[in-house]
């Protein structure tokens, strides 16, 4: 392909991206003030298509953490259920009530959808987006081949026609172009262990990770280090220091980096 067609098609691209903008602004924060400010939108934007995946293989829990938080700050800000979409799993990582809980999600408000075809998970994430009532759409795909740029086209215009958030967990081998406002890589990262003595098991502390914002319009790639608080529903980012054994600190320079 000549130089020339290349510019041509992310001529192209940019036209439809601008296209399937959010719609009248809306947005929903995540708690954490440092994150939110570096978004264009003050935090993630509402009738809009966003992407998580992990950054390796054994990161794939870690992004659907992620994605219970995200969904979790998000039903606390909408009524309405939330829609969850995925494929029959070997692994079987599945939506677990208890687990809802922990994370502040009511295991009441969250509709699990298990279907054999990428296909057909395809098409019910369209059709729910396609209803205003619902409070987000996330859809879970550990191997894709028919999610690309057209696909995905078709969400985003669904979620701004509706003004219903859309979460597409991706494998994290995927890499093909796609229209979604926002990319995120989740790396796993050590949690804080709660202060509790004389404990027959040791118990989990808050959950963290590494969000790596790999694609977002109007800003740069940059990186945070998180806690998810349950019980306030929002990020945290300075519980990193609370814990100084995990991944090397991360500064602001601009825009967020690794250091070290």
């Amino acid at each position: 392909m000549s130089a020339i067609a290349i510019e041509d098609l992310k001529r192209r691209i940019s036209a439809l991206e601008r296209q399937i903008a959010p719609a009248n602004g809306l947005n929903f924060a995540t708690g954490c003030d440092e994150i939110d400010q570096y978004l264009p939108s003050s935090g993630f934007a509402a009738g809009a298509l966003h992407e998580i995946q992990g950054a390796t293989y054994r990161d794939r829990a870690a992004s659907l953490g992620v994605a219970l938080a995200l969904c979790a700050r998000l039903s606390a800000e909408k009524a309405g259920p939330v829609i969850w979409c995925q494929l029959r799993d070997p692994d079987r990582l599945h939506l677990h009530a208890p687990g809802l809980t922990g994370f502040g999600i009511d295991p009441g408000r969250v509709t699990k959808i298990i279907l054999r075809k990428e296909q057909d998970l395809l098409w019910a994430i369209e059709e729910a987006l396609d209803c205003a009532y619902v409070a987000g759409v996330i859809g879970v795909l550990w191997s894709e081949k028919l999610y690309d740029f057209t696909a995905s086209r078709r969400l985003a215009l669904r979620a701004k026609e509706s003004g219903v958030t859309a979460f597409m967990v991706r494998p994290h081998w995927a890499n093909g172009a796609t229209v979604a406002d926002t990319r995120w890589r989740i790396s796993s990262a050590k949690s804080i262990a709660p202060r509790i003595r004389r404990a027959f098991l040791p118990r989990l502390g808050k959950a963290q990770w590494r969000l790596d914002m790999t694609k977002c319009r109007g800003a740069k790639p940059c990186a945070w280090h998180v806690a998810w608080d349950h019980e306030t529903l929002r990020f945290d980012l300075a519980a990193q220091l609370a814990d100084r054994t995990g991944l090397p600190p991360i500064r602001s320079a601009g825009a967020f980096r690794q250091t070290g």
